[in-house]
């Protein structure tokens, strides 16, 4: 069994968790846009600070990809946070939200190539069905800029060909399993802080006012 097949049936009953977290609403999906006008941008720094980790061509074509995927979603983000008059604001910030791109930063500095491809490989699929999820939402109620949630629907067979052998390269089991279990746990944060309370006085933004919501 190829090994990042192998860790993924091993995330089965974490990943179910994720996907079950997420519950739409107007107000997830502004924590969702406030949080995420600081993770996309920490997330790009960091992949860019794992590419001094590649040494074989493969390993710069997968950290590129990451990067190119996520410069590409940083702009469409800009645009669905100008639709729904959401700014960056400190206040807004949940540390549990964020807390994936503070692993995603360790794994820059401290992991080696093999983990980055692990973790990404077994954590963008479910962050995406996700997204697939809150962005059909946002459109039954009325968003027209969903793109940056629909970036990241997939399918990502090019990323999961190039992770594999890379994977294989750098091969360490308890590593990995750590890094991958770890990963879909701030995955699981990320999701339930969205789909739960606020950081404490944070209103949504007035804009949204008149959205109406249907389930």
């Amino acid at each position: 069994m190829k090994v990042i097949e192998a860790i993924r049936r091993e995330l089965e009953p974490l990943n179910r968790e994720v996907e079950k977290a997420l519950k739409p609403s107007r107000e997830a999906l502004l924590r969702f846009v406030q949080n995420q006008l600081y993770i996309v941008p920490h997330d790009l720094k960091a992949l860019s600070v794992a590419m001094a980790k590649a040494r074989e061509p493969d390993e710069y074509r997968f950290v590129k990809l990451l990067v190119d995927g996520d410069y590409a979603a940083l702009d469409t983000l800009w645009g669905l946070a100008g639709e729904l008059g959401v700014s960056f604001n400190w206040d807004a910030v949940d540390p549990a939200a964020v807390a994936y791109t503070h692993f995603l930063s360790w794994l820059a500095i401290h992991g080696t190539a093999g983990d980055l491809a692990v973790a990404m490989t077994v954590n963008l699929p479910v962050w995406g069905r996700n997204c697939v999820a809150l962005a059909e939402w946002a459109r039954r109620n009325g968003v027209r800029n969903t793109k940056f949630m629909d970036l990241f629907a997939g399918p990502y067979d090019e990323l999961e060909a190039l992770a594999e052998p890379i994977a294989e390269r750098y091969l360490d089991w308890g590593r990995y399993r750590f890094v991958a279990r770890a990963i879909q746990h701030y995955e699981l944060e990320f999701w339930r802080a969205v789909s739960g309370a606020g950081p404490p006085g944070i209103q949504p933004p007035r804009t949204l006012s008149s959205l109406k919501t249907r389930s």
